[in-house]
């Protein structure tokens, strides 16, 4: 970079006002100065050569060590992540200012005839950039962006400070992770962020693209088939991103996971589910189409069914749960988020629950043997001394090495099963695996037999973050998937949904719809492209399908497509009957139930 580019850069946007004004000495007289500071960047020596040191050679020696202090402070890209994942930077916490620092020159020397002679030269270029000021300016811009040139510390007074200048930081550099391959019916290829998503930053998280359904069309298949799915973190998911004035990549958004965030208000029943359909016309869908919904409520309480002896924390405490919990909202790192998450679920157990806790990060380790939750009394352990270990020993460090961790955090939860005990086992974690296995059958294999034991993985932050990995681990392990990114999202899951977390009604549920195709011309489930089933698998119960928690409901949509002549509603036989399939989690028999909708 030449002195007479970043003469051109600086005033490319004031020459012509300046001009206006009869400015051309001012304007000379001003790149003096600017080549005097760029000169006072290299040090001591610079700053001792005087006034007479601006000649052509010493200033292409200066603008080459410039040019060297800009490249390298914009390699640079401080981050507390762990390798190789670089984080998003992010904003200070209330109270600190992102600053560039007070920036202080020496005594500045008149010009030289020879910087004279130079800025005369540079005019041209001047008048030159003020005819593309847009551009100057961005360059402008990039030059501030890449780095504050710092001078040399005036060897005695006087000094003339300077304005202090925040900058923004430096881009983030971002690494796509790679994608965990599953093979699922019906899915389509999943596609990288690149591809999926909308915004820079989602290139730092990682989601699978099942596709969108496509209609169907009765006559041929009347029959869809889906694994029951009470998730909800796409929503919080979501939610993060729109609070930080992003649009999430199109990845991240699995309807069924919107619909289930919420309670669908359907009839409860005692030790038994309730199955409820209706449908209307709907403007969100094709003129003249209309929207089917299947919901399905687990009961409050289910004979044999109680919330579980022992408790399993499985904690990632890799270097990049140092990074923010929220793109928008509360600032809080996610560690310090586990922490209040871990403080809420400890004061909602009952007393005599049993807590045992693993933390990861390159290798796996005890930080606390199962113990009984209590008063502190006698041989039990109070939650503020759980708390308390949790606090200490949760620390960011290191890279993530998650199959140890729940290797780890299973031989535990065995060693608990075998002496009698139900017990559940809970990941919090950003999921970005990159140490061990890092893939989920990996991981499975891994862990070895679970036995009955479910996962239930806790979602923490964005940016990096690997949504799918979390996703398909509850999935496969017989478990549900949420996410926090805050305080109120962690009251909401370990609180106000402390039972439905913890404690399973039904085990591999399954619902099948068989649509009339007299009444329905074309169907398609919205969502589910993820948990499809064999049609002919329904009542195959060795077949792995959802787990719903005590009081939890799960909504499937439909967007049919009535045959002809069927516009008169009210005299349309059955449009469709839904069957609902699962093991009954207490008494392990397995029920069958079935609800038909008509016009």
């Amino acid at each position: 970079m030449s002195i007479l580019r970043i003469a051109g850069w600086l005033f490319g946007l004031f020459a012509r006002p300046l001009k206006a004004i009869g400015g051309r000495a001012l304007l000379a007289a001003a790149l003096a100065v600017a080549v005097t500071a760029v000169s006072c960047s290299r040090g001591d020596e610079a700053a001792e050569r005087g006034p007479d040191a601006a000649t052509p050679t010493v200033m292409a020696e200066t603008t080459e060590g410039a040019e060297m202090s800009l490249e390298s402070r914009a390699s640079v890209s401080p981050s507390p992540t762990n390798a190789p994942t670089t984080a998003q930077a992010a904003p200070p916490p209330p109270g600190i200012s992102r600053s560039s620092g007070q920036v202080s020159d020496g005594p500045v020397p008149p010009p030289s005839q020879g910087a004279i002679s130079a800025a005369e030269e540079a005019l041209a270029a001047a008048d030159a950039a003020a005819d593309a000021a847009a551009a100057g300016s961005a360059m402008v811009m990039e030059m501030r962006e890449a780095a504050t040139i710092q001078p040399a510390p005036s060897p005695s007074p006087p000094t003339v400070s300077l304005t202090t200048t925040t900058l923004a930081p430096p881009p983030p550099t971002t690494t796509t992770i790679p994608p965990t391959t599953t093979t699922t019916a019906r899915a389509t290829p999943p596609l990288s962020v690149a591809e999926a998503g909308d915004c820079v930053e989602c290139s730092e998280n990682f989601f699978e693209y099942w596709g969108v359904n496509d209609f169907v069309r009765t006559a041929e298949d009347a029959l869809s088939t889906f694994a029951l799915d009470v998730d909800t973190a796409s929503y919080a998911v979501t939610r993060n991103y729109l609070s930080g004035g992003q649009l999430p990549p199109k990845a991240a958004v699995r309807v069924e996971e919107f619909v289930n965030y919420f309670d669908g208000g359907y009839e409860v029943e005692e030790d038994a589910f309730s199955l409820t359909l209706d449908a209307a016309r709907s403007p969100f869908t094709a003129e003249g189409n209309v929207l089917l919904r299947v919901g399905v409520r687990a009961p409050d309480v289910v004979s044999g069914v109680s919330l579980p002896d022992s408790v399993v924390l499985v904690i990632d405490r890799s270097g990049s749960m140092d990074e923010q919990s929220s793109y928008g909202g509360e600032y809080m790192p996610r560690y310090r988020l586990v922490h209040r998450a871990v403080e809420l679920l400890l004061g909602s157990l009952p007393l005599g629950t049993r807590v045992g806790i693993v933390a990861y990060e390159n290798t796996a380790w005890r930080i606390l043997e199962p113990t009984t939750l209590d008063t502190g009394e006698g041989t039990s352990t109070s939650s503020d001394e759980i708390y308390e270990l949790v606090r200490q020993g949760i620390v960011p460090g290191g890279s993530t090495n998650a199959a140890a961790g729940l290797a780890s955090g299973y031989d535990m939860a065995l060693a608990e099963a075998e002496s009698g005990r139900s017990v559940l086992v809970i990941l919090f974690s950003d999921g970005v695996a990159n140490v061990g296995s890092t893939r989920t059958d990996d991981i499975l294999e891994d862990i070895g037999d679970r036995g009955d034991i479910g996962l239930t993985s806790i979602g923490v932050g964005l940016g990096p973050f690997n949504d799918e990995l979390l996703e398909q681990l509850a999935n496969r392990a017989d478990g549900t998937y949420h996410y926090i990114d805050g305080v109120e999202q962690a009251r909401r899951i370990f609180v106000d949904d402390f039972t439905s977390l913890l404690a399973v009604a039904a085990r591999d549920a399954k619902i099948q719809v068989e649509f009339a195709p007299e009444v329905v011309e074309f169907y398609r489930l919205i969502g589910f492209e993820n948990r499809a089933v064999a049609d002919e698998d329904f009542r195959n119960d060795t077949v792995d399908a959802g787990e719903v928690g005590l009081g939890q409901s799960s909504t499937a949509l439909y967007e049919l497509k009535l045959a002809e002549g069927s516009d008169d509603l009210s005299s349309l036989g059955a449009l469709a009957t839904a069957s609902l399939r699962y093991e009954h989690a207490g008494s392990g028999e397995i029920v069958e139930t079935a609800e038909s909708i008509t016009g």
